[in-house]
Protein backbone atom coordinates (compact mmCIF):
# COMPACT_ATOMS: atom_id res chain seq x y z
CA UNK A 1 0.00 0.00 0.00
CA UNK A 2 0.90 3.55 -0.75
CA UNK A 3 1.09 6.32 1.68
CA UNK A 4 -1.53 8.32 -0.34
CA UNK A 5 -3.41 5.54 -0.08
CA UNK A 6 -3.37 4.97 3.23
CA UNK A 7 -4.06 8.42 3.93
CA UNK A 8 -7.36 8.13 1.60
CA UNK A 9 -8.54 4.93 3.13
CA UNK A 10 -8.23 6.31 6.24
CA UNK A 11 -10.06 9.90 5.65
CA UNK A 12 -13.00 8.45 4.10
CA UNK A 13 -13.26 5.99 7.04
CA UNK A 14 -13.20 9.06 9.82
CA UNK A 15 -15.25 11.44 7.56
CA UNK A 16 -17.85 8.65 7.18
CA UNK A 17 -18.21 8.44 10.94
CA UNK A 18 -18.61 12.05 11.33
CA UNK A 19 -15.32 13.41 11.64
CA UNK A 20 -14.86 16.72 9.61
CA UNK A 21 -11.24 17.19 10.44
CA UNK A 22 -10.30 13.74 9.17
CA UNK A 23 -7.66 14.99 6.67
CA UNK A 24 -5.43 16.71 9.18
CA UNK A 25 -6.09 14.11 11.77
CA UNK A 26 -4.82 11.43 9.22
CA UNK A 27 -1.91 13.25 8.31
CA UNK A 28 -0.88 13.80 11.79
CA UNK A 29 -0.80 10.40 12.30
CA UNK A 30 0.69 9.44 9.56
CA UNK A 31 3.63 12.38 10.44
CA UNK A 32 4.23 10.85 13.89
CA UNK A 33 4.27 7.00 13.08
CA UNK A 34 6.39 7.57 9.68
CA UNK A 35 8.28 10.29 10.97
CA UNK A 36 7.59 12.39 8.07
CA UNK A 37 6.85 16.16 7.77
CA UNK A 38 5.53 18.52 5.00
CA UNK A 39 8.39 18.27 2.77
CA UNK A 40 8.95 14.37 3.17
CA UNK A 41 5.27 13.70 2.63
CA UNK A 42 5.06 15.54 -0.54
CA UNK A 43 8.46 13.53 -1.71
CA UNK A 44 7.16 9.96 -0.36
CA UNK A 45 3.48 9.71 0.01
CA UNK A 46 3.47 8.40 -3.38
CA UNK A 47 6.15 5.06 -2.67
CA UNK A 48 5.05 1.93 -1.27
CA UNK A 49 4.92 1.37 2.81
CA UNK A 50 7.75 -0.64 3.36
CA UNK A 51 7.48 -1.07 7.05
CA UNK A 52 4.28 -3.12 7.67
CA UNK A 53 4.26 -2.86 11.16
CA UNK A 54 3.86 1.07 10.64
CA UNK A 55 1.03 0.31 9.17
CA UNK A 56 -0.60 -1.69 11.77
CA UNK A 57 0.11 1.04 14.10
CA UNK A 58 -1.85 3.37 11.85
CA UNK A 59 -4.72 1.14 11.42
CA UNK A 60 -4.48 0.82 15.42
CA UNK A 61 -4.66 4.32 15.99
CA UNK A 62 -7.23 5.02 13.61
CA UNK A 63 -9.55 2.75 15.38
CA UNK A 64 -8.62 4.55 18.59
CA UNK A 65 -9.61 7.65 16.79
CA UNK A 66 -12.75 6.48 16.05
CA UNK A 67 -13.28 6.34 20.04
CA UNK A 68 -13.32 9.81 19.61
CA UNK A 69 -10.20 9.89 21.79
CA UNK A 70 -8.14 12.97 20.70
CA UNK A 71 -5.10 12.77 18.29
CA UNK A 72 -2.63 14.12 21.08
CA UNK A 73 -3.48 11.34 23.06
CA UNK A 74 -3.36 8.87 20.75
CA UNK A 75 0.51 10.06 19.88
CA UNK A 76 0.97 11.57 23.07
CA UNK A 77 2.34 14.48 21.75
CA UNK A 78 0.93 17.98 21.56
CA UNK A 79 2.86 21.57 20.29
CA UNK A 80 2.64 24.82 22.42
CA UNK A 81 4.97 27.45 21.53
CA UNK A 82 6.63 25.20 18.98
CA UNK A 83 7.76 23.40 21.85
CA UNK A 84 6.77 19.14 21.88
CA UNK A 85 5.46 17.94 24.87
CA UNK A 86 4.09 14.98 26.29
CA UNK A 87 0.64 14.60 26.94
CA UNK A 88 -2.15 12.03 28.47
CA UNK A 89 -5.26 11.54 29.93
CA UNK A 90 -4.27 13.24 32.99
CA UNK A 91 -4.14 16.60 31.85
CA UNK A 92 -5.64 19.13 29.34
CA UNK A 93 -4.44 19.24 25.70
CA UNK A 94 -2.39 22.79 25.56
CA UNK A 95 -4.58 25.42 23.03
CA UNK A 96 -3.12 27.46 20.90
CA UNK A 97 -5.04 30.17 22.53
CA UNK A 98 -3.28 30.05 25.92
CA UNK A 99 -0.32 30.87 23.19
CA UNK A 100 -1.33 34.67 23.89
CA UNK A 101 -1.44 34.65 27.55
CA UNK A 102 2.36 33.88 26.68
CA UNK A 103 3.21 35.59 23.89
CA UNK A 104 1.91 39.11 26.37
CA UNK A 105 4.09 38.33 29.34
CA UNK A 106 7.34 37.59 27.16
CA UNK A 107 6.44 41.29 25.58
CA UNK A 108 7.22 42.29 28.88
CA UNK A 109 10.95 41.66 27.75
CA UNK A 110 12.42 41.67 31.32
CA UNK A 111 14.56 38.36 31.95
CA UNK A 112 15.11 39.08 35.57
CA UNK A 113 11.61 38.17 36.83
CA UNK A 114 10.02 35.76 39.11
CA UNK A 115 6.91 33.71 37.70
CA UNK A 116 4.43 31.66 39.14
CA UNK A 117 2.55 29.37 37.01
CA UNK A 118 -0.88 28.31 39.01
CA UNK A 119 -2.20 25.22 37.72
CA UNK A 120 0.01 24.38 35.23
CA UNK A 121 -0.97 20.81 34.15
CA UNK A 122 1.44 19.85 31.52
CA UNK A 123 3.61 22.70 32.59
CA UNK A 124 3.32 24.36 28.72
CA UNK A 125 2.78 27.72 30.05
CA UNK A 126 5.76 27.43 32.60
CA UNK A 127 7.89 25.98 30.17
CA UNK A 128 7.53 28.01 27.17
CA UNK A 129 8.20 31.59 29.27
CA UNK A 130 11.28 29.86 30.53
CA UNK A 131 12.82 28.41 27.46
CA UNK A 132 11.58 31.56 25.47
CA UNK A 133 12.20 33.88 27.91
CA UNK A 134 14.69 32.84 29.78
CA UNK A 135 13.74 34.58 33.13
CA UNK A 136 15.54 34.49 36.08
CA UNK A 137 12.95 31.85 38.00
CA UNK A 138 10.05 30.16 37.10
CA UNK A 139 7.82 27.69 39.74
CA UNK A 140 4.79 25.73 38.92
CA UNK A 141 1.84 24.46 40.70
CA UNK A 142 -1.12 22.14 40.50
CA UNK A 143 -2.88 19.86 42.40
CA UNK A 144 -2.95 16.64 40.32
CA UNK A 145 0.15 14.46 41.32
CA UNK A 146 -0.14 13.03 37.75
CA UNK A 147 -0.06 15.63 35.96
CA UNK A 148 3.06 17.38 38.04
CA UNK A 149 4.76 13.81 36.49
CA UNK A 150 4.29 14.90 33.34
CA UNK A 151 5.06 18.75 33.76
CA UNK A 152 8.15 17.61 35.15
CA UNK A 153 8.94 15.17 32.19
CA UNK A 154 8.54 17.82 29.85
CA UNK A 155 10.61 20.21 31.53
CA UNK A 156 13.35 17.56 32.01
CA UNK A 157 12.94 17.13 28.05
CA UNK A 158 13.61 20.37 26.94
CA UNK A 159 16.13 21.17 29.42
CA UNK A 160 13.85 23.75 31.53
CA UNK A 161 15.11 24.47 35.31
CA UNK A 162 11.36 24.82 37.19
CA UNK A 163 10.62 24.31 40.65
CA UNK A 164 7.14 22.13 40.34
CA UNK A 165 5.29 22.00 43.55
CA UNK A 166 1.83 20.21 44.77
CA UNK A 167 -0.05 22.75 45.41
CA UNK A 168 -4.11 23.49 45.68
CA UNK A 169 -3.92 26.90 44.52
CA UNK A 170 -1.91 28.69 46.69
CA UNK A 171 -2.15 26.34 49.40
CA UNK A 172 1.65 24.89 49.59
CA UNK A 173 3.07 28.96 49.23
CA UNK A 174 4.19 31.14 52.48
CA UNK A 175 4.89 34.72 52.63
CA UNK A 176 8.45 34.56 51.86
CA UNK A 177 6.82 33.52 48.05
CA UNK A 178 7.06 36.82 46.48
CA UNK A 179 7.04 36.74 42.45
CA UNK A 180 7.06 39.12 39.57
CA UNK A 181 4.65 38.17 37.61
CA UNK A 182 1.53 35.06 38.31
CA UNK A 183 0.23 33.88 35.63
CA UNK A 184 -2.74 31.14 35.43
CA UNK A 185 -5.13 29.16 33.20
CA UNK A 186 -7.40 27.67 35.40
CA UNK A 187 -10.69 25.66 35.21
CA UNK A 188 -13.10 28.32 33.78
CA UNK A 189 -15.85 26.64 32.14
CA UNK A 190 -19.02 26.07 33.60
CA UNK A 191 -20.19 22.84 34.92
CA UNK A 192 -23.41 22.58 32.99
CA UNK A 193 -21.60 23.21 29.50
CA UNK A 194 -18.61 20.71 30.32
CA UNK A 195 -21.18 18.07 29.70
CA UNK A 196 -22.22 19.77 26.63
CA UNK A 197 -18.73 19.41 25.12
CA UNK A 198 -17.44 17.42 22.66
CA UNK A 199 -17.13 14.14 23.08
CA UNK A 200 -13.02 14.35 22.85
CA UNK A 201 -13.06 17.10 24.92
CA UNK A 202 -15.93 15.93 27.92
CA UNK A 203 -14.95 12.12 27.82
CA UNK A 204 -11.53 12.10 27.36
CA UNK A 205 -9.74 15.64 28.63
CA UNK A 206 -9.45 15.74 32.99
CA UNK A 207 -12.67 17.27 33.81
CA UNK A 208 -10.12 18.77 36.55
CA UNK A 209 -9.36 20.94 34.41
CA UNK A 210 -11.99 22.47 32.66
CA UNK A 211 -14.73 22.92 35.17
CA UNK A 212 -14.75 26.30 36.80
CA UNK A 213 -18.43 25.39 38.53
CA UNK A 214 -21.74 27.01 38.09
CA UNK A 215 -21.05 30.09 37.12
CA UNK A 216 -16.85 29.55 35.68
CA UNK A 217 -15.65 31.73 38.20
CA UNK A 218 -14.76 29.47 41.00
CA UNK A 219 -10.88 29.71 40.55
CA UNK A 220 -10.75 33.66 39.68
CA UNK A 221 -12.33 33.96 42.98
CA UNK A 222 -9.76 32.33 44.85
CA UNK A 223 -6.89 33.69 42.72
CA UNK A 224 -7.96 37.04 43.11
CA UNK A 225 -8.63 36.49 46.78
CA UNK A 226 -5.02 35.64 47.34
CA UNK A 227 -2.78 36.36 44.98
CA UNK A 228 -1.27 39.71 45.96
CA UNK A 229 0.16 38.00 49.02
CA UNK A 230 2.79 36.48 46.15
CA UNK A 231 3.29 39.37 44.09
CA UNK A 232 6.25 41.49 44.32
CA UNK A 233 5.36 45.64 44.76
CA UNK A 234 3.94 46.62 41.10
CA UNK A 235 3.84 42.97 39.82
CA UNK A 236 1.34 41.58 37.05
CA UNK A 237 -1.26 38.82 36.98
CA UNK A 238 -2.23 37.05 33.70
CA UNK A 239 -5.05 34.92 33.43
CA UNK A 240 -6.58 32.43 30.32
CA UNK A 241 -10.27 33.87 30.85
CA UNK A 242 -13.45 32.57 28.65
CA UNK A 243 -14.46 33.93 25.95
CA UNK A 244 -17.62 35.22 27.57
CA UNK A 245 -16.10 36.68 31.23
CA UNK A 246 -14.40 39.42 30.18
CA UNK A 247 -17.04 41.78 32.14
CA UNK A 248 -16.94 39.19 35.34
CA UNK A 249 -13.10 39.42 35.27
CA UNK A 250 -13.49 43.12 35.16
CA UNK A 251 -15.98 43.18 38.06
CA UNK A 252 -13.94 41.15 40.15
CA UNK A 253 -10.78 42.58 40.20
CA UNK A 254 -12.71 46.09 40.49
CA UNK A 255 -9.85 48.14 42.34
CA UNK A 256 -6.90 47.49 39.52
CA UNK A 257 -6.65 48.10 36.09
CA UNK A 258 -7.91 45.26 33.24
CA UNK A 259 -6.41 44.45 29.90
CA UNK A 260 -8.39 42.23 27.85
CA UNK A 261 -6.49 40.84 24.95
CA UNK A 262 -7.71 38.79 22.40
CA UNK A 263 -6.95 35.30 20.71
CA UNK A 264 -6.44 35.02 16.56
CA UNK A 265 -9.89 34.51 16.60
CA UNK A 266 -11.08 37.71 17.65
CA UNK A 267 -12.58 36.46 21.25
CA UNK A 268 -11.54 37.61 24.09
CA UNK A 269 -9.18 35.26 26.09
CA UNK A 270 -6.27 37.24 28.37
CA UNK A 271 -6.79 39.30 30.76
CA UNK A 272 -3.56 41.22 32.12
CA UNK A 273 -4.00 42.41 35.85
CA UNK A 274 -1.98 45.37 36.90
CA UNK A 275 -1.28 46.35 40.50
Amino acid sequence: MKYIEAFDKYVKLLEENGFKDAASDILLLIYEIFDLDFSKWTMYKYETIKDISKLETLKEYVEKRLTNMPVQYIVNKAYFCGLPLYVDENVLIPRFDTEVLVEEVLNLGDKNKKILDVCTGSGAIAIALKKLGKFERVDALDISEEALKIAKKNAKALECDINFLKSDMFSSLTSENKYDIIVSNPPYIQSHIVDSLERQVKDFEPRLALDGDIDGMKFYKIIEKNFMNFLSPGGILGLEIGYDEASDIKNLFEDKKVIIKKDLAGLDRVAIVYT
